[in-house]
């Protein structure tokens, strides 16, 4: 578990780092696309790290929202990579490609049920978990309402850094593991 926890602070250390590029530049260029890629990539393993952390027994709630996020990160991994190929740019190939429409909505809905169980289970703050749904909400209405691109850079970066922390807290609850050696027996 501790490796896929070790993904999601990767993945989202990934997002961070190209949404500050953003704002840096001003705009996409190759190093973001390919950040936010490899964002795409750890990320959605690495939710599955989150989620396992916070659910140690069976919960078909935080389990929805874990496979749904993990799902729709791994399936618009090379998204970042194929617009900046497509030589167009995000709205043209967004609109060109409408099944990515769809994956970005099975995310927003992935990140929302996700969060959710955050607050739900009371293992990670629940202030992160408002976060995370606040976050979601902006990113999601950032398109529609056309917000402006720096806004949207900041959220992203406060919903990495908010995910980036709980899997920290979630790595302190991983035992390390000694082969042979029951930690659980251990006085």
């Amino acid at each position: 578990m501790k490796y896929l926890l070790y993904a999601a602070i990767l993945g989202f250390a990934f997002w961070l780092v190209s949404e500050v590029l953003e704002i840096v530049q001003a705009g996409y260029s190759p190093p973001v696309y390919y950040l936010t890629a490899a964002y795409h990539l750890f990320a959605g393993l690495g939710v599955w790290g989150l989620y396992k952390a916070q659910t140690p027994d069976k919960n078909v709630f935080n389990l929805a929202g874990a496979a749904l996020t993990s799902l729709a990160y791994l399936s618009i991994t090379l998204f970042p990579l194929q617009v900046m190929w497509s030589g167009l740019g995000f709205s043209n190939y967004l609109d060109a490609t409408p099944v990515y429409k769809l994956l970005g909505l099975a995310w927003i809905i992935g990140m929302l049920l996700f969060s959710v169980s955050v607050i739900r289970t009371g293992f990670y703050p629940k202030w992160a978990g408002v976060i995370m749904v606040i976050t979601t909400v902006v990113f999601a209405a950032s398109r529609p309402l056309g917000l402006p691109m720096l806004l949207v850079n900041v959220n992203d970066i406060i919903l990495s850094a908010t995910v980036i922390y709980i899997s920290f807290i979630g790595l302190k609850t991983v035992a390390p593991s000694t082969p042979g050696v029951n930690v659980d027996t251990q006085p």
